[in-house]
C-alpha cells in the first residue's frame, strides 16, 4: 500500500518541478505567459520614463509614437503572442543575424526571472517592442547600409510602416508571419540558410591544412616548395584524387589539370598558373565560408523583393546573365563584367531601347584615363580608330589643333563610328541610368573563352548579344532576327525602342547553393569581407 501511495506523489512532485524548469526556461510558453502577467503591472510613467530614459534603445521614436498613441499601456500582455515573438527572435542565427543585437540577453534575463518589478516590466515591455522594429528592419533593409558599404549602389527600395506592423502583429496574432514576410524570398536566399546552417555547425572544426602561403606565381613544370602543400589541400577539397604521399615540389601535369578544375570552379581564370586569387580560395576553410555565406545574405536583404515577372538577372562576380519569365530560367548567357579598378556598379533599370549598329560616345573616366593621353601621344589616334572629336558646341574639331595637355582637352567630345571594330560591337541594350551602363556586343569575343572576365570599363559586354536583343524584341513582330540582320549588314545606325518592360538587375553573390551543395566563388571585387566584418563584430 506504501508503495502505491507514493507514485502519485511522485508525479506530483515531478510535474510542479517541471512547471518550475518551463517557468526559469526563457524559450517555454510557460515563461511567456508569467512575464506577460507582469507587464500588465508596468504603470504607464514607468514606461515612459524608460524610453526618454535609455539611450541603448534603438528605434525611440517609433516606440514613442507607438506608446503615446496607447497613453503608453504596456503592449505585450498576451503570453501567447510574446512567446510567438521570442521565438522568432531566436532563431535570427538562421538569417545571419545574432539574438543578442536584440536586446537578447536582457530578454532572456527578464523572461527567465519569476519575479520580476513593475520598473523591469516597464522595461522587458519597451525593449520587446524595440527588438521587433530593430530586427524587422534588419531583415527587410539589412543591418548594414549599402550606400557606405559601396561606391556604386543604384537599388532602391520600398518604404515598410514596422510601426504599424508591429501593432498589426499583435493585434492579430500574426507576429511570425509579419517577420517571415519581410525577408527575402529569392530561392537563392532560401538556398544559402540551408549552407549557413551546415557550415555553422563545422566553423568551429576546420580540420584543414595550415594556410599555404602566398607568394611567386607557380606555372606549370616549375618547382615551389608550397607544391605539396597545395597537392593535399587539393585532395582534402576532393579535388585532387592522386597520392601526395609521395608528391615532389614539381608542378606536374597531372596536379596542373586539378588546379584548372578548381580554378573553373571558383571563377579564377583557369590557366593553371597557380598565383595568390587561387591560393586564397585554397586557403579557405569552414569558417571563412561561414562567413562569406554571411555577406551574401546580408546583400541579399539590401536588393528589391519583387524582381518582376519577367528580367535579366546578372550576377557579376560569376560573369553570368540569366533571363527569367515567369520564375524560369529561360535564356543564359556569358558576361564580361568591369575590371576591379573600374566595378559594374550593383544596380536595376527598365529596358527601353536597342541601338543596332552603334556608334560609341567615349565616356568621361575613358576619356580622361585612356583617349586623351593617347591623343597627346599621337594625334592620329582619332583618325586610326574610326572616331570623331566634336566640341561643346557640337561642332566637328580638327584633333591637330588642340592641345592635349591642355585642361581644356577634357571639354571634348570623341564618338567611335559604327562598325565592326567599334567596341560596342553590333547592338546595345539600353536602360537608362545615372551610370551609363548598359549590355552590349563586342567585337573581342576570345575573352569569353576566359573564366576570369572582369575585364570591361563597366559596362556588360554579352555574348551572343545579338540573340539576347532579338529575344528582348521577339514579341515585336516588325523586328524579326532576318530585319536585324538585315540592318546589321546595312551599318546603318537604328535605334529600336522596346515595347514591354523587362528590368534589368546587376547582383552581386558570391555563394549560393546548386546540386545540394555550396558553392563559392572567388570575390573578384572584395566587397565580402568589409560586411561579414561588420556584421560579426562584437
Amino acid at each position: 500500500m506504501k508503495r502505491i501511495f507514493l507514485v502519485p506523489v511522485l508525479i506530483l512532485l515531478i510535474s510542479l518541478s517541471a512547471c518550475q524548469g518551463d517557468k526559469n526556461d526563457p524559450a517555454t510558453k510557460a515563461s511567456s505567459v508569467e512575464a506577460s502577467e507582469r507587464i500588465t503591472e508596468a504603470s504607464p510613467d514607468g514606461i515612459k520614463t524608460e524610453i526618454s530614459a535609455n539611450n541603448d534603445i534603438f528605434e525611440g521614436g517609433s516606440l514613442e509614437k507607438i506608446y503615446s498613441e496607447r497613453d503608453y499601456k504596456s503592449l505585450w500582455r498576451d503570453g501567447e503572442r510574446l512567446h510567438a515573438f521570442y521565438t522568432s527572435l531566436k532563431s535570427a542565427d538562421k538569417e545571419g543575424l545574432n539574438f543578442n543585437d536584440y536586446h537578447g540577453k536582457e530578454i532572456d534575463s527578464l523572461l527567465s526571472s519569476t519575479d520580476i518589478n513593475s520598473t523591469q516590466a516597464a522595461r522587458l515591455d519597451l525593449i520587446l517592442s524595440d527588438a521587433f522594429l530593430t530586427y524587422a528592419r534588419d531583415l527587410y533593409y539589412g543591418k548594414l547600409n549599402p550606400e557606405e558599404l559601396h561606391e556604386f549602389w543604384g537599388i532602391s527600395r520600398k518604404e515598410k510602416d514596422f510601426v504599424t506592423l508591429l501593432q498589426q502583429g499583435i493585434e492579430n496574432n500574426e507576429i511570425p508571419t509579419v517577420l517571415e514576410d519581410l525577408k527575402p524570398s529569392h530561392q537563392i536566399y532560401r538556398d544559402l540558410k540551408k549552407s549557413l546552417a551546415e557550415y555553422k555547425n563545422v566553423e568551429t572544426k576546420d580540420t584543414s591544412s595550415k594556410k599555404i602561403s602566398r607568394g611567386e606565381l607557380i606555372k606549370p613544370g616549375e618547382s615551389d616548395p608550397r607544391i605539396n602543400a597545395i597537392a593535399k589541400r587539393l585532395q582534402e577539397l576532393k579535388a585532387f584524387e592522386a597520392d601526395t604521399s609521395g608528391t615532389a615540389n614539381v608542378y606536374s601535369e597531372e596536379l596542373v589539370e586539378a588546379v584548372k578544375k578548381f580554378q573553373q570552379s571558383k571563377s579564377i581564370q583557369t590557366d593553371g598558373i597557380i598565383g595568390n586569387s587561387t591560393i586564397d580560395e585554397l586557403n579557405k576553410g569552414p569558417k571563412d565560408i561561414y562567413n562569406q555565406i554571411l555577406a551574401n545574405l546580408e546583400r541579399w536583404r539590401w536588393y528589391p523583393r519583387d524582381l518582376g515577372d519577367h528580367y535579366i538577372l546578372i550576377n557579376i562576380p560569376n560573369f553570368k546573365l540569366a533571363v527569367v519569365k515567369a520564375g524560369d530560367t529561360i535564356r543564359q548567357h556569358n558576361v564580361i563584367a568591369g575590371a576591379k579598378a573600374r566595378q559594374t556598379p550593383i544596380f536595376s533599370d527598365t529596358i527601353n531601347h536597342l541601338v543596332i549598329n552603334p556608334t560609341w560616345t567615349v565616356p568621361p573616366t575613358i576619356k580622361s584615363k585612356d583617349i586623351i593621353p593617347k591623343m597627346a601621344a599621337d594625334q592620329s589616334y582619332s583618325q586610326k580608330n574610326n572616331m570623331t572629336v566634336t566640341s561643346t558646341t557640337g561642332e566637328q574639331v580638327d584633333p591637330s589643333s588642340v592641345d592635349w595637355n591642355s585642361p581644356d582637352a577634357r571639354n571634348y567630345t570623341f564618338t567611335q563610328r559604327a562598325g565592326p571594330s567599334n567596341p560596342l560591337g553590333r547592338v546595345k541594350i539600353m536602360y537608362p541610368n545615372k551610370y551609363l551602363i548598359y549590355l552590349h556586343d563586342t567585337p573581342a569575343k576570345s575573352l569569353f573563352s576566359q573564366t576570369q572576365r572582369a575585364e570591361s570599363s563597366g559596362c556588360v559586354r554579352v555574348e551572343n548579344a545579338i540573340d539576347l536583343a532579338s529575344y528582348v524584341v521577339e514579341n515585336q513582330d516588325e523586328w524579326t532576327q532576318d530585319r536585324i540582320q538585315e540592318i546589321i549588314n546595312s551599318g546603318e545606325t537604328t535605334t529600336v525602342e522596346v515595347d514591354r518592360p523587362i528590368q534589368v538587375h546587376h547582383f552581386y553573390w558570391t555563394a549560393w547553393r546548386a546540386g545540394n551543395k555550396t558553392v563559392v566563388i572567388n570575390d573578384v571585387y572584395d566587397l565580402d569581407k568589409q560586411i561579414y566584418t561588420k556584421l560579426t563584430a562584437e
